[in-house]
C-alpha cells in the first residue's frame, strides 16, 4: 500500500476514494459500498481502483486509520502543551481534542463508530490506535490519583470506561446536530469545551475533602 501511494496519481486516487466511500457511507444506512459502486462514483475504471485496493474493506480500513493517525496526532499535541504537573487539565485537553476531531471529520467519526460498517476485534492494526489513546488517559488518570487529584479509593479502570462513554455521547450530539439545539448561535466547540470543563472538574470535586458543621 505505502508502495502504491508513493505514485503521486494513486494519491489523488486514494484522496477521491476516500471521499466517495465516505460519501456512499453515509447513505448506505451501515453497509460497506461495494468497491465497484466506488468506482462509479469516481467515475474511473474498476481495475483502476482495484490496482490500488483490492477490495472496499481493505479501502475503509485505510480511511479509518488515516483518520486514527491524524486524531492521535492531535490528542498528542493537546496534551503535551499541558503542563505535566497537571494531569487532569491535561485530562480536558485530551478529551477537547477529541471533540475538536470530531468537529472537523464527522463521516471518519461516524465510520469508527459504527461496528457494522468495521468491527475493530477483526483488525488489531486498527485496534491499536483506540488502545494508545486509552492507554494515554490511563497514564494520565494514575497520575492524578498520585497527586491527589481523584479520590484516593477512585476505580481508574471504571472511570476509563466512563470517561469513553461520556466523550462518545458527547461526540454523537455534536455529529447529529443535538448538542447546541439549547443555542443554535453558539459555537458547538465553545459548548463542548464547556461541557468537558464541567465533567472534568466533577471528577477531581472527588478528591476534595467533605465540609460541614456537625451538631
Amino acid at each position: 500500500m505505502k508502495e502504491a501511494m508513493s505514485n503521486p496519481d494513486n494519491t489523488r486516487v486514494h484522496e477521491r476514494a476516500v471521499t466517495a466511500i465516505l460519501n456512499l457511507v453515509e447513505h448506505s444506512q451501515s453497509r460497506v459500498p461495494a468497491l465497484q459502486e466506488v468506482a462509479d462514483a469516481m467515475d474511473i475504471p474498476l481495475d483502476h481502483l482495484r490496482s490500488i485496493y483490492p477490495d472496499e474493506t481493505v479501502l475503509l480500513t485505510s480511511v479509518v486509520e488515516q483518520a486514527y493517525m491524524v486524531l492521535i496526532d492531535r490528542c498528542t499535541r493537546a496534551v503535551v502543551r499541558v503542563d505535566p504537573d497537571d494531569p487532569m487539565e491535561q485530562c480536558n485537553a485530551l478529551i477537547y481534542a477529541y471533540l475538536c476531531w470530531v468537529v472537523e471529520y464527522p463521516a471518519q467519526f461516524r465510520v469508527m463508530a459504527d461496528q457494522r460498517l468495521l468491527d475493530m476485534k477483526d483488525h488489531p492494526n486498527l485496534r491499536r490506535y483506540q488502545e494508545s489513546i486509552n492507554d494515554l488517559a490511563l497514564r494520565m488518570l494514575r497520575r492524578a490519583l498520585d497527586k491527589g487529584q481523584l479520590h484516593p479509593k477512585e476505580d481508574i479502570v471504571a472511570l476509563i470506561l466512563t470517561g469513553r462513554c461520556f466523550v462518545y455521547g458527547t461526540a454523537r450530539m455534536i455529529v447529529d446536530g443535538r448538542l447546541w439545539q439549547e443555542s443554535p448561535d453558539e459555537d458547538p466547540l465553545k459548548i463542548a469545551q464547556g461541557i468537558v470543563a464541567d465533567y472534568v472538574r466533577r471528577i477531581a470535586r472527588g478528591s476534595q475533602p467533605r465540609t460541614g458543621r456537625v451538631g
